[in-house]
């Protein structure tokens, strides 16, 4: 059986397998792209985002070509996502894949359960992310 993911661990979530609790995201991602993650999470059980780590585990971090200031993945709950979800935000230090000092972002998603979250920009829902999907990322 899934269990969430307690501790921010780097090594843990380059190496965990992503689930119903948690998902990885390139820091090249768009903000409608990680509102999707994240009103998926408030809409199901709750869990943890983590940007800045590829999904074969590859830690690249802010610092690589092309990513998005980290600001701007902080501030993707409010400015995303409607009604506001609780988020908890924590930036950690990592040494990227390319040898420079770097951080990845964790956001750790509280299940909302008296209202549904939604993409602000279009007003998608989600709920969790299906097998299927998860299969053809």
């Amino acid at each position: 059986m899934q269990q969430p993911i307690v501790t921010n661990d780097v090594v843990r979530f380059t190496s965990t397998k992503e689930s119903q609790y948690f998902d990885r995201k390139s820091a090249r991602k768009d903000d409608k792209e990680i509102a999707k993650h994240i009103s998926a999470f408030a809409n199901a059980a709750g869990g943890k985002l983590v940007i800045g780590i590829e999904d074969d585990g590859e830690v690249t971090g802010f610092r690589r070509n092309g990513a998005r200031d980290v600001e701007n993945f902080e501030r993707a709950p409010i400015v995303t996502c409607s009604p506001s979800p609780v988020v908890r935000k924590e930036r950690i230090p990592v040494v990227n894949s390319s040898g420079e000092d770097d951080v990845v972002l964790v956001l750790d998603i509280e299940a909302s359960p008296n209202h549904v979250v939604s993409r602000a920009s279009d007003g998608e829902r989600r709920r969790g992310v299906s097998s299927s999907e998860r299969q053809e990322r």
